[in-house]
C-alpha cells in the first residue's frame, strides 16, 4: 500500500470510529445513544438542541398521559369531583386500583396518571372529559396539533398499544414543554412520592421516573412502556437556571432509556449556555419610494435574544433581510414591508417582521412644484 493510500485509509477508519461517539458539530446528533429516537430541546424557547430520529413517528405509550394532564387541567378545576366509571376499573396495566363509582378530585387524577402511571385515572379523564374515549381522542389530538405537535394522532387517555395512536420524540418534547407552563403538572412530575386519597381509600404514590432520585438536576417528567412502544421517558433537567427536556422513544431497557436520557441532558448542559445574541441583531432599512411624498423609508432596527447557543455557533450567525425593493404609495402605517431572519446554517433562530410606522402618501402637484424649484436652485449653483 503506498503511503498516500495508508494516510486515506487511516483516516477514513478514524472518522468512522469518531463518528460513533460525535457527529459533526454542525449537526443535532452530538453524541451516541441506543434509543432509536431521541431529542432534546431547550424549555424557555423551545430550540432543538438534539436531533436522532425526533419526527419518526412511533408509539409512545404511558407519555401519552402528559397530554391527558394538560386536557385535565384546562377542562377541569382541581377540586372538581369525578366519578369513576365501570371501565376504569377493568383498564389493565398499571393502575391506582380506582373502584367504579368512587368520586375521585381532579388533583388526585392528576397525581394518580403522572406518579404510578394510573391507566385508570387516564380512562376516567378521558372519558370524563370526552364523554367516550373515541370522543376524548378527537379532542386529544385536536389539542396536540393546536400545541404544534402535528405528527400525533391520539386513540385513548392512557397510551395502551393502538396502531392510530403514536407520536414523535419532538411532538412529545413539545407537548410537555406546553404542560411544564401549567403549575399543577409542573408540580406534579417533580413530585417523588405522595400520599392520595382516591375516594374510598388513600394511597402512597412513588413516582416511576428514577431519575428523580439518581439525578440531582432532574425536575420531571414520565415514563411509559408497552410492548409495542418498548421503554419511553421524557425527562426534565435544571442547571444553572437552564432547562432543558429531552425525550427517548424505543428504548430496549429501563437502564437505557434512563442512562440515554441523563447522558443527553448532561452533555447539553456542557455544550450549551444561554447567550443573548443582540450583537447581530442591528439592521438598517433603507426602502426607496416611488412617486412619494419621502425619497425613501429609512428605519435602524435594534433588537435582543436570548438563546442556548454553542460558542461555535454563536460565530457561525448570518443575517438576512427580505424587504420590498420599493415602495408605491399610498401605504398605510401598520403594513408589513419586509422580514429580517437570523440563522445558523439552515436553523432559523430569529425572525421580525418589518412594520411601516408612518403613512406614505402619492406626490402631489404641490411636491412636484417644489421639487422643480429647488432643481431649478440647483442647477443654478452649478452655472
Amino acid at each position: 500500500m503506498s503511503k498516500i493510500k495508508y494516510i486515506v485509509a487511516l483516516f477514513l477508519c478514524f472518522s468512522i470510529f469518531s463518528g460513533k461517539l460525535y457527529a459533526d458539530t454542525t449537526t443535532k446528533l452530538f453524541i451516541n445513544v441506543d434509543s432509536p429516537a431521541a431529542v432534546v430541546i431547550d424549555y424557555k424557547t423551545g430550540r432543538i438542541l438534539y436531533d436522532k430520529n425526533a419526527s419518526q413517528k412511533r408509539p409512545m405509550a404511558s407519555l401519552t398521559k402528559v397530554l391527558t394532564s394538560i386536557m385535565l387541567v384546562e377542562n377541569c378545576k382541581m377540586d372538581e369531583m369525578i366519578e369513576v366509571p365501570k371501565n376504569a376499573a377493568w383498564i389493565g396495566g398499571s393502575t391506582v386500583g380506582l373502584k367504579k363509582g368512587d368520586k375521585v378530585s381532579a388533583e388526585s387524577l392528576l397525581y394518580g396518571m403522572l406518579l404510578p402511571s394510573g391507566n385508570d385515572c387516564a380512562y376516567t379523564v378521558g372519558e370524563h372529559i370526552g364523554g367516550s374515549i373515541e370522543n376524548y381522542g378527537v379532542m386529544a389530538t385536536k389539542k396536540a396539533h393546536d400545541i404544534g405537535a402535528i405528527n400525533t394522532n391520539i386513540a385513548n387517555p392512557h397510551g395502551l398499544d393502538n396502531e392510530n395512536h403514536y407520536s414523535t420524540s419532538y411532538d412529545m418534547a413539545l407537548i410537555t414543554r406546553y404542560a411544564l407552563n401549567n403549575k399543577y403538572i409542573n408540580e406534579a412530575v417533580a413530585t417523588r412520592s405522595k400520599t392520595v386519597n382516591f375516594g374510598s381509600f388513600s394511597k402512597n404514590l412513588t413516582n416511576t421516573n428514577a431519575l428523580l432520585r439518581s439525578y440531582e438536576f432532574a425536575d420531571g417528567v414520565k415514563t411509559g412502556f408497552t410492548n409495542g412502544a418498548n421503554r419511553c421517558l421524557i425527562a426534565s433537567a435544571t442547571k444553572d437556571n437552564e432547562r432543558y427536556i429531552a425525550v427517548v422513544l424505543g428504548a430496549e431497557t429501563t437502564k437505557i432509556r434512563f442512562n440515554d436520557a441523563k447522558k443527553l441532558l448532561e452533555e447539553s448542559f456542557n455544550r450549551y449556555k444561554t447567550r443573548d445574541i443582540s450583537d447581530y441583531l442591528n439592521f438598517y432599512i433603507n426602502i426607496p419610494v416611488i412617486k412619494g411624498n419621502i425619497k425613501s423609508y429609512e428605519k435602524k432596527i435594534s433588537d435582543s435574544k436570548e438563546i442556548p447557543i454553542t460558542d461555535e455557533e454563536y460565530e457561525r450567525i448570518y443575517i438576512k433581510q427580505d424587504v420590498m425593493q420599493s415602495i408605491t404609495p399610498p401605504m398605510n402605517a401598520g403594513q408589513k414591508i419586509g422580514t429580517i431572519y437570523a440563522y445558523i446554517g439552515d436553523e432559523e433562530i430569529y425572525k421580525k417582521e418589518i412594520i411601516l410606522e408612518e403613512d406614505i402618501k402619492c406626490k402631489t402637484p404641490i411636491d412636484y412644484f417644489i421639487d422643480a424649484i429647488k432643481n431649478m436652485f440647483t442647477s443654478i449653483d452649478y452655472m
